[in-house]
């Protein structure tokens, strides 16, 4: 459901697009490592993650612009024990079956760039940050139970990358970035850290390359 409305809203942003100038529209596949917290609870890369970027440029060097961003991150553990809590009650249960732990998180953010070129490289290298929030759900499943816990996080993201233009009005985007996002619910959700890494398909505005 979350990837159909990101597609939806990029579908409706390339469309629109070439009424513009001085701006670009991205459209990238992603793929995440966990760190830190998140990898003690999934360990593995998730192969299930997009986003979609508008950039407005401020001159040759710099751009503005903003980012949401879906990734699914899935870890099973065939027969698994652990203790619980359920909520409204104080006793621990110790239950033994496979577990099924999922962390979804979809960033929101504003984003910065420098790049180190101008627009008549065939190359143009770029450092960003992004700034802003994710939401994030933790979901444990085991057997019959099922315990879900999500919040908003405050989150940033510095990356570094490149696009290469293919012609006046298309490109390709490579792009690795580091993303953090603080505790929230008291600790039940935990500091979100990833390594990602994108590939992606630029639109210029207005048919123009900058």
């Amino acid at each position: 459901m979350i990837m159909k409305k990101i597609l939806t809203l990029a579908i409706i942003l390339f469309s629109l697009s070439p009424l513009v100038k001085a701006q670009m529209l991205n459209l990238n596949y992603q793929i995440s490592v966990p760190l830190g917290d998140i990898k003690d609870f999934t360990d593995k890369a998730s192969f299930r993650g997009m986003d979609i970027e508008y950039h407005q440029f401020l001159g040759d060097h710099f751009s503005i612009g903003g980012a949401i961003g879906w990734n699914v991150f899935y870890k099973n553990l065939d027969h698994e024990t652990g203790d619980f809590r359920f909520s409204g009650n104080d006793n621990i249960y110790t239950i033994t079956g496979n577990q099924y732990r999922y962390v979804n998180t979809v960033p929101i953010m504003a984003v910065g760039r420098y790049y180190f070129t101008d627009n008549t490289t065939a190359v143009r290298p770029f450092f960003g940050l992004g700034v802003g929030t994710r939401w994030t759900e933790k979901r444990l499943e085991i057997g019959q139970y099922t315990s879900t816990i999500s919040r908003w996080q405050f989150t940033f993201a510095p990356e570094v990358g490149m696009y290469v233009p293919l012609n006046e009005q298309l490109a390709l985007n490579f792009g690795a970035k580091y993303s953090y996002g603080t505790k929230a619910s008291h600790g039940r959700i935990p500091e979100f850290q990833s390594l990602t890494f994108s590939v992606g398909l630029i639109l210029m505005g207005g048919g123009q390359q900058y």
